[in-house]
């Protein structure tokens, strides 16, 4: 006998989407049909008691607002032909959001007219009507904001009680039954729609005409009533129903109650709260990021001795100091980085409304971020609302990131970059393909998010082909927020020469030696792959792209200018050529990097580790880096073809990242050595640059480790060209690599998470919507485009045989960037899914 259970393998659930239910035919159209008798009814019941005074006619009003949006959406679902698929979107979920939230008016407004009814004497009515607003906003927060059934449904049945004892010691209802029989029977039908629920046509189809049944026996309550008000004359169907309370203060009353009900049920069933923060965090913080990056563009670089001019006694040396010393706000963990003692240098604030704008827009975000942000990190996972397993995240984009908008004096804002649209950008099918078989690690390593973090291990496999690996066991030494596994772990990778691809083989959990082979349907090789993907995710963020571009390149800038332009020597071509990759890159490094890393700012906020520890780890980043460690393309080629004496790389791994950087990096090389030699006669000439002898020793002074011996200390014309091509390769393509095209996958929780939730489910919404906001605003900002004609720059030189020079060389490498266009447009390998870069995308300077 074979079993009838499939055990779905763990991955492989997040690809499974929910299946629609399936209904008759006629379901759905009853439930629709008397969803329209609802309508009229209480539309019917609505006009029969307008002359009652509000609190009479307020639940016939809010029965008829849900029962009328409720047909209307229901028709349109089965003319759609999706009935009664109530969820199918997510304009289907607001549609059952403003449902839900309907249903607190209706019972609250009911429980309203009970007290007023049976007890109308001001000294005991007033407590009733606290007590009926305390229970509809409980109602409010638990079923718009959690829907937990099990307290719904106590709150429900005590409403039903309250209703019932309020008729059964009432001494003012006229002394026959029938009213307080029908007062009754308008209690136990509103109750019992409850009960019957809503899950399937045929029980909404119950649901409503109970709710018919309710409406009815309310409306003759209120007939009996007012036919007999001579037997209670105390009663009166007016505002001055009761003459010694005036009319509002039975309003402040109901609000007082309703009040008190949201706080409790907020305060008492944290998860409430923090559905409701989640939705006005997405209302809110993402505005700010439309503002940063949907606006902020440079047409291109301007000259240096126009953003000068007039102001030549101000350049003076730039002093570095500790980060935290120069951005101690709201940063409790020393970070020993050097930065600028002052925000922004003159340069920059030559850009004007430029600099105004980021200034004014960080310093709100650095307060917004205290009070109120994005994602708390000190509310417990468990307390938080989280997405789908199936989710990639779609639904979840924030809706501001999709808008355009004017501000008056600064123009139209709206994110337009983006390779396809201005949306999520999709995951490549081939890396979700990757992931099915467990191989998403070795894709990363072979496309370049990950290729500079491996390493040949000695001696080869027992089969004789090289392994690699990709250790991230140094990150175990940083602690983690509670609900959070700790970053580390082993990767090992082989290159399968079948397909000419690299191939994961293993993986090594934190704090284990033991290797577990690939198997997607293994759970333990699932969790050790989570928490490796968040590792290189956690270094490539904040360790490459903050500590080491921003942070680290940063100071290249600040050399730069003490170098050149501190000793008015801005029209330099070596500055010159460099100028317009770092024109503004202290803008983003002095004011945006501050509202990253300020205690509970947006890295504690998508990262696991404690914000103490993750300064930590910058600090311990840094203090490694090496200047053009990614540009030391002989190693890293010398790594991929360990054991392959005479290989070609291009003929054992055809589609690596490496591969298609070299011919970025021949353009950047011949660019720069072009210059270079039309500058300098021969190596003495270079040696005797008194600016290019202060550059290196002023970036010596900087970094923590020695510049490459393939710089040869400026001392020669190559060693000169190849730092200027390394710094234009990373400012430009390894700046893409890290931050555009690695966020494809990162965003997509279904085979990434930035920080792996010790449960084991999937990432809670504030913290996705947080990552995905920050990573577009690093991928996504309107930066200057490579491509366009930065030569003006040139203009600045004094010698013009030397200007016809480098205008040449600019033109030479934007047409070789053209043919290098061409031919990856041609040559049959995906650039989106092979997550290789066209220079169409690439943008001019690494930030803004």
């Amino acid at each position: 006998m074979s079993a009838n259970i499939e055990i779905i393998p763990p991955g492989n659930e997040k690809f499974i989407l929910p299946v629609p239910p399936e209904f008759s035919r006629i379901g759905p159209w009853l439930s629709a049909i008397s969803l329209l008798l609802f309508a009229v009814a209480s539309c019917v019941a609505l006009a029969y008691s307008s002359e009652l005074p509000i609190w009479a006619w307020a639940p016939f009003l809010f029965t008829a607002f849900g029962s009328i949006l409720g047909f209307l959406y229901e028709l349109w679902l089965i003319a759609t032909f999706r009935p009664y698929q109530l969820f199918h979107s997510a304009t289907g979920i607001f549609i059952q959001s403003v449902r839900a939230a309907n249903l607190p008016f209706v019972f609250g407004s009911v429980y309203v007219a009970f007290c007023i009814l049976t007890f109308p004497r001001p000294a005991i009515a007033i407590y009733l009507i606290i007590v009926a607003g305390f229970l509809a906003g409980m109602l409010w927060v638990v079923l718009l904001f959690q829907r937990p059934p099990r307290l719904a449904a106590i709150l429900f049945l005590l409403g039903l009680v309250g209703q019932l004892s309020l008729v059964s010691y009432s001494t003012s209802l006229p002394a026959e039954p029938m009213t307080k029989w029908l007062l009754v029977g308008t209690a136990v039908t509103l109750f019992a729609t409850v009960v019957a629920g809503s899950e399937t046509p045929e029980r909404s189809t119950v649901f409503h005409l109970l709710a018919i049944a309710s409406v009815v026996l309310l409306l003759l309550a209120y007939q009996r009533i007012e036919d007999k008000a001579a037997y209670f004359p105390q009663f009166a169907f007016s505002e001055a129903w009761i003459p010694a309370v005036p009319f509002l203060r039975r309003w402040m009353a109901l609000v007082l109650g309703v009040i008190a009900g949201l706080i409790i049920g907020f305060y008492f069933i944290p998860k409430t709260w923090n559905v409701a923060r989640s939705v006005l965090a997405s209302a809110t913080w993402p505005f700010f990021y439309l503002i940063v990056a949907g606006g902020l563009q440079v047409p291109r670089p301007e000259r240096l001795s126009v953003l000068y001019r007039g102001k030549e006694d101000q350049l003076k040396r730039l002093k570095v100091l500790p980060y935290h010393v120069a951005h101690s706000r709201n940063l409790s963990y020393p970070i020993s980085v050097p930065c600028l003692d002052e925000a922004l240098t003159l340069k920059v604030h030559a850009y004007g409304y430029l600099t105004r704008l980021v200034e004014y827009v960080f310093a709100i975000g650095s307060e917004a971020n205290r009070l109120f942000p994005f994602a708390n990190i000190h509310v417990p996972l468990r307390d938080k609302p989280r997405m789908e397993p199936w989710s990639d995240g779609s639904h979840y984009w924030p809706r501001w990131l999709l808008r355009r908008i004017y501000i008056p004096s600064f123009g139209w804002f709206q994110i337009e970059s983006g390779v396809r649209g201005p949306g999520i950008q999709s995951t490549p099918d081939s890396a979700v393909e990757a992931y099915q078989q467990g191989q998403l690690l070795a894709y990363l390593v072979e496309y370049g998010i990950a290729g500079p973090f491996i390493e040949a291990i000695e001696p080869t496999s027992p089969s004789g082909t090289t392994r690699f690996k990709m250790d991230f066991r140094f990150l175990e030494a940083y602690e983690t927020k509670p609900d959070y596994e700790r970053y580390g772990g082993v990767a090992y990778i082989e290159i399968d020469d079948s397909y000419q691809q690299l191939a994961l083989c293993s993986v090594s959990d934190v704090g284990s030696s033991r290797e577990i082979p690939v198997d997607p349907n293994d759970a333990a090789f699932r969790h050790a792959e989570d928490v490796i993907l968040a590792s290189l995710y956690f270094y490539v963020v904040s360790g490459k792209h903050l500590a080491e571009i921003h942070m680290g390149l940063n100071l290249v800038e600040v050399a730069m200018f003490n170098s050149f332009d501190a000793k008015r020597r801005w029209d330099h071509p070596v500055r010159l050529m460099l100028f317009p990759h770092l024109y503004a890159h202290e803008l983003a490094e002095e004011l945006t990097t501050q509202n990253l890393l300020e205690d509970g700012a947006v890295f504690p906020q998508i990262f696991a580790t404690t914000n103490s520890e993750l300064m930590r780890h910058l600090n311990d980043r840094f203090s490694e880096y090496q200047l053009g460690r990614d540009e030391d393309f002989e190693h890293r080629e010398a790594v991929l073809l360990a054991g392959r004496a005479g290989a070609k790389l291009e003929d054992v791994l055809p589609r690596s990242s490496l591969v298609w950087e070299k011919e970025y990096f021949s353009i950047w090389n011949e660019y720069a050595t072009t210059i270079v030699n039309a500058t300098y006669a021969d190596d003495a000439t270079v040696r005797a640059d008194e600016c290019v002898q202060s550059l290196f020793a002023n970036l010596s002074s900087l970094f923590p480790r020695e510049l490459p011996a393939r710089y040869a200390k400026f001392k020669t014309r190559s060693g000169l060209s190849r730092f200027i091509a390394d710094t234009m390769h990373h400012l430009i393509i390894r700046h893409e690599v890290y931050g555009t095209t690695g966020v494809r996958l990162a965003l997509d929780p279904r085979i990434n998470k930035v920080q792996v939730p010790k449960d084991g489910g999937p990432s809670a919404i504030d913290e996705w919507r947080s990552l995905a906001c920050v990573a577009m605003a690093t991928s996504r900002v309107r930066y200057t485009k490579l491509l366009i004609n930065f030569s003006n720059v040139f203009a600045d030189l004094e010698n013009r045989s030397l200007e016809i020079e480098c205008r040449k060389a600019h033109n030479q490498l934007k047409s070789r960037l053209a043919q290098l266009e061409e031919k990856f447009n041609e040559d049959g390998i995906d650039n989106y899914d092979s997550l290789r870069l066209l220079p169409s995308e690439l943008d001019i300077g690494a930030g803004y």
